[in-house]
């Protein structure tokens, strides 16, 4: 049942970039994953920074009700990280310095695309 809630999710991921690129943005009456609930909140971090080197750690806090699937793309580079993030929890993971593309998607919603700047040796949280 996981593996097949893990496969919905990731076709549903999949499917926000041709979304986003054919559909725009107007007219559906679901409401977006983030609406407005998707907020960026930069915490710094209490963590070593000999051990940490150019990382940085992001939280991906899922607040509905439902497993969220948040694709993760840094620019300039070839490659994209996928994150499943069960309902009413969170997932910590680190990254490299850089301008990152993510994208969420659920179940029910219209997936979203934001782009965030992450700065070495710094923690930020996702709201979802």
């Amino acid at each position: 049942m996981k593996n097949l809630s893990t496969s919905i999710a990731l076709v549903a991921i999949t499917l926000v970039s041709l979304l986003l690129s054919s559909c725009g943005t107007g007219g559906s009456n679901r409401p977006a994953v983030s609406a407005e609930s998707t907020k960026l909140k930069d915490q710094s971090s209490a963590t070593s920074v000999s051990a940490q080197g150019e990382t940085a750690r992001l939280k991906l806090s899922n607040k509905f009700y439902r497993p969220i699937v948040v694709r993760l793309e840094r620019l300039g580079e070839t490659g994209r990280r996928d994150v499943t993030v069960p309902a009413r929890s969170s997932e910590s993971i680190r990254l490299k310095a850089g301008t990152y593309k993510y994208s969420a998607a659920a179940e029910g919603f219209r997936p979203i695309s934001k782009y965030k700047e992450i700065e070495a040796r710094r923690s930020y949280t996702l709201y979802f």
